[in-house]
């Protein structure tokens, strides 16, 4: 859902906007398709922009008022929700990397962010499950919140280098770990010692603010100590790169790895907090359709793994339906099992797209099929 749509000005909500997901959550019930609704995915409105954004501690009231009046109109209806998309990228893409507006380099608001959108997602949690009555097909489900969390398989660029194994491995605790460890109520200050200052206030509560953990998984991560180019990395006034492939990789459309073991990795990693997970998000950029259907089955064949092994792991969506604006890169990427075309909005299924459903059907109801996945 879109924050900016609903309430475009401070306290004014758009009724048609409101009406317009009302109108799209009646197609998912009508056509059985059980809906898991994201409050937050990156953009703010204007106006929350402007007084600092989740950098500042107001935001929390803000984001709170318009959950509630999601709440109001469609939160009977709803299973599934995720507070926030990725919030740990929104920090870091914000006041530090600059790859989102605002674009700064101030790392202590980075921790700052999180720490506030944290408060709101656990307000959202509290509100969420305060709901008192349920309407709709999927009335009799209790209700599931959590996070969609992006995590990468973080590796030191060279393994015989001491400083950066210890640096991967405190890097994949924070970027992996901070948001995992605070919805699962452990103390959490959102800092790395010498990297980010630490947040004012700590989260640790004692109590769960999640029922599922969202897991986005796309690739690796090499950690580098003083990397010389941005090849290796670099992030202006940081003596740590971070590069999603090496030359000689197979790599995405984007220049990432294809990398299913870190998959397994990840998947493992939010196992550990003793939540069901989701997968939100997994898939390639792949403008001719040359390697996403192997990158599915390898995918999901660490999926099928975990499985048999009995973790609960409850469903799997795949990035993307279609192809989509894709934030920084626009509309160039090519992520969707369906082409679009861009000048006429017609839509066409690729080859991974016949493929991926022939594996769906072959599911249906029940467990993994190691031998459609290539396992034995």
């Amino acid at each position: 859902m879109e924050w900016a749509k609903i309430e475009p000005s401070e306290g004014v909500f758009d009724e048609a906007a409101i009406g317009w997901y009302e109108q799209l959550l009646g197609h998912c019930e009508a056509l059985g398709l059980k809906p898991m609704v994201t409050l937050h995915h990156f953009t703010l409105p204007a106006w929350v922009a402007e007084k600092g954004g989740f950098a500042e501690p107001e935001t929390v009231a803000a984001f709170g008022r318009y959950v509630a009046k999601v709440i109001e109109r469609l939160g009977s209806r709803v299973p599934l929700w995720c507070t926030f998309n990725e919030p740990m990228v929104l920090a870091l893409g914000s006041y530090l990397a600059g790859f989102m507006p605002p674009a700064l380099k101030e790392p202590a608001k980075v921790s700052r962010a999180n720490f506030h959108m944290f408060q709101a997602h656990a307000a959202a949690y509290a509100a969420i499950h305060a709901i008192q009555k349920r309407s709709g097909p999927w009335s009799k489900e209790p209700v599931q919140v959590g996070i969609a969390h992006n995590m990468l398989d973080f590796i030191p660029d060279r393994w015989w280098h001491p400083l950066e194994r210890i640096l991967a491995m405190v890097i994949r605790r924070y970027y992996n770990g901070a948001w995992l460890g605070a919805i699962t109520g452990k103390d959490q200050s959102f800092g790395v010692p010498g990297l980010i200052p630490a947040a004012p206030f700590r989260t640790g509560s004692r109590k769960p603010t999640a029922d599922f953990i969202g897991v986005n998984y796309y690739t690796k991560a090499y950690v580098r100590w003083r990397p010389r180019d941005a090849s290796e990395g670099s992030l202006e006034g940081f003596p740590v790169g971070v590069a999603f492939a090496r030359r000689n990789e197979e790599k995405t459309d984007l220049g990432w790895a294809i990398h299913p073991a870190g998959f397994r990795n990840v998947l493992r990693q939010a196992l550990g907090y003793g939540l069901p997970v989701y997968v939100t998000e997994n898939g390639i950029a792949d403008r001719v359709d040359s390697r996403r259907e192997r990158y599915l089955s390898l995918h999901l064949r660490e999926i099928a793994r975990l499985v048999g092994e009995g973790r609960e792991i409850r469903g799997y969506y795949h990035w993307s339906l279609m192809d989509n604006f894709e934030w920084r890169e626009g509309f160039s990427p090519r992520f969707g099992l369906f082409h679009v075309d861009y000048e006429t909005f017609h839509r066409t299924p690729r080859d991974s797209a016949l493929r991926f459903r022939d594996l769906v059907r072959a599911h249906a109801g029940g467990p993994p099929r190691p031998d459609l996945l290539g396992l034995k």
